[in-house]
């Protein structure tokens, strides 16, 4: 049995790892029930997605307080399939006071200079800042992805994530090659739509660090339930 990760060694894993996403409350409530009477955790990581989870903060923090294997806190912006029209103020206020609590945040790379003083909060309390890009339409350019890496690079990230609609095949070996490259910060890719389950295996034998599944109700196209993505990363 692999490991379990704990939230210091977060981002240097050497195996690539499960993200299993909340995006509701009930599914909140029933992974800190299962969590405990002993089951063992459905992922490696834990997404709460807090532009979704309709809680009270202090709720929220009682039951992220149960959970013992790292957190990511993510209020997604609404370009990048955010809930809401949540303003940068209004999503740094629901993550904030849970920072405390995670092992990782994650930020849009759109977002990095609107929302610098939750960077700069993060860092001070030892959390590591993701910067996220998304396109739910198609695969940019490889310009236009290798620009987000730089940037996120250039702004002193502890890794990116990417994830990108996947029109072709050939969409899919872009991705590859991207994740394959020799980087300064780890990488987590991962494709969308028919080609999204296929792709969050390929990326992750390539290199990518934290793959998504999902807990409860998927939120996005071409996601594994994430107990099932964490076994099978296990046998690649």
């Amino acid at each position: 049995m692999a490991q379990l990760v704990s939230s210091k060694n977060l981002l240097l894993s050497s195996r690539p790892l499960c993200v299993g996403v909340v995006s509701h409350a009930e599914t909140l409530s029933n992974l800190v029930s299962d969590l405990s009477i002993g089951k063992p955790p459905p992922c490696d990581v834990v997404e709460i997605r807090l532009d979704l989870i309709e809680l009270p903060t202090s709720e929220i923090r009682s039951a992220l307080q149960a959970i013992k294997i790292p957190i990511l806190l993510t209020a997604r912006h609404p370009a990048e399939g955010g809930q809401g029209e949540l303003n940068a103020d209004q999503r740094m206020s629901r993550v904030e006071p849970l920072l405390d609590l995670a092992g990782a945040v994650d930020i849009e790379l759109r977002s990095v200079t609107e929302m610098k003083h939750l960077i700069d909060r993060a860092r001070s309390l030892s959390v590591p800042v993701i910067g996220s890009f998304h396109d739910f339409q198609a695969t940019p350019p490889d310009e236009v992805l290798e620009g987000a890496i730089s940037f996120g690079e250039n702004a002193g990230l502890a890794a990116v994530k990417i994830a990108a609609y996947l029109n072709s095949a050939d969409d899919l070996g872009r991705l590859l090659k991207i994740t394959t490259a020799i980087r300064r910060l780890r990488l987590s890719v991962m494709g969308m739509g028919p080609w999204g389950r296929v792709s969050r295996l390929v990326l992750a034998k390539g290199g990518s660090l934290l793959n998504y599944g999902f807990l409860g109700e998927s939120n996005a196209p071409g996601q594994w339930p994430a107990e099932k993505l964490k076994d099978l990363l296990a046998e690649i």
